[in-house]
C-alpha cells in the first residue's frame, strides 16, 4: 500500500496553499506584523535564521534532547508493558503511577524538572514523563489484544517463550506500538521546545523562540514555528515509512 497516493498529494498542497491565501487575508485585515505577520515576511524570517550561524546547532541540540527522552522513555515503557500486560499483579502497581503521570500539569511537570535537573537536562525529562503513559497504554492495549488461540496453540506445541515472544507478540503489538511513536515523536518534540522556552539552554529552537518573543520579532515565532512542524513532519514520515516496511514483513 502506499503511503500517499497523487491525488492525496494534490489535496494537501491544495490545503496548505488555501492556509497560506488565509493567512495572507488575515494578516492584510488586520494591519500589524507585530500582531501577524503575512506569509512573505515570515518566509524571508525563516530563509534569514536557517543562514545564522547557530541555526543548525539549535535544531540538533533539540532534536537530540528530543530522541534521548524519547528512546529512554520507549525502551522503559515497552518493557514494563509487556511485563504488565502478562502478569497482572504488575499492572495494577504500575496503574497508579501511569495514571498520576498522565494527569499532571505539564508546567507543574516543567517546573520540578527545573528545579531537579536545571536548564539542560529538565526538557529530556520533561518530555519523557509526558509521552510515557502514551506509549504504555498502547502497548498494553497490544498485547491484551494478541489472539489467544495463538498463544493456546503455542503452549500446545510447546513453543519457547522467546520464540512466542518473537512470532506471535512482537508482530501483534506492532501497530499499537508505530501508532503510539507517530503520537509520542511529534508530542515530545513540542514539549521539549515548549521546557526550553521557560529553561533558556544555550543554543536551542525553545531559547531562540524565547528570544525573538522578547523582541517582539512576531515574524521570528513563525519562523521557528515553521521549523519545529516541519522537524515534526519528518519524525511522523519517518514512522510511516517504518509502518510500510513493518506490513510488508508482517
Amino acid at each position: 500500500m502506499k503511503l500517499f497516493t497523487s491525488k492525496d498529494k494534490l489535496y494537501t498542497a491544495g490545503a496548505v496553499l488555501c492556509l497560506l491565501i488565509l493567512w495572507e487575508v488575515v494578516s492584510r485585515a488586520v494591519g500589524a506584523s507585530i500582531i501577524l505577520p503575512p506569509p512573505g515576511e515570515t518566509w524571508q524570517e525563516l530563509v534569514r535564521i536557517i543562514t545564522y550561524e547557530n541555526f543548525w546547532t539549535a535544531v540538533f541540540n533539540t532534536t537530540t534532547r528530543s530522541l534521548i527522552g524519547f528512546t529512554l522513555t520507549f525502551l522503559t515503557a515497552l518493557l514494563f508493558a509487556v511485563l504488565a500486560g502478562l502478569w497482572k499483579p504488575l499492572y495494577y502497581l504500575f496503574s497508579p503511577l501511569v495514571v498520576i503521570t498522565k494527569a499532571a500539569p505539564p508546567i507543574s511537570i516543567i517546573l520540578l524538572a527545573l528545579i531537579w535537573l536545571g536548564t539542560e537536562k529538565a526538557p529530556v525529562l520533561v518530555g519523557s514523563l509526558v509521552i510515557y503513559p502514551i506509549i504504555y497504554t498502547n502497548i498494553i492495549a497490544g498485547v491484551d489484544n494478541v489472539d489467544h488461540k495463538l498463544i493456546e496453540m503455542a503452549a500446545m506445541y510447546r513453543i519457547g517463550r522467546l520464540r512466542k515472544l518473537l512470532e506471535i507478540y512482537l508482530p501483534s503489538i506492532m501497530p499499537y506500538v508505530l501508532a503510539a511513536c507517530s503520537t509520542a515523536l511529534g508530542l515530545n518534540l513540542r514539549v521539549v521546545i515548549m521546557t526550553e522556552v521557560l529553561s533558556q539552554p544555550p543554543i536551542s529552537m525553545g531559547t531562540s523562540l524565547q528570544t525573538a518573543r522578547v523582541f517582539l520579532n512576531t515574524a521570528g515565532v513563525f519562523a521557528w514555528t515553521v521549523v519545529a512542524i516541519a522537524l515534526a513532519a519528518l519524525f511522523d514520515y519517518s514512522v510511516s515509512t517504518l509502518r510500510k516496511r513493518m506490513e510488508v514483513w508482517k
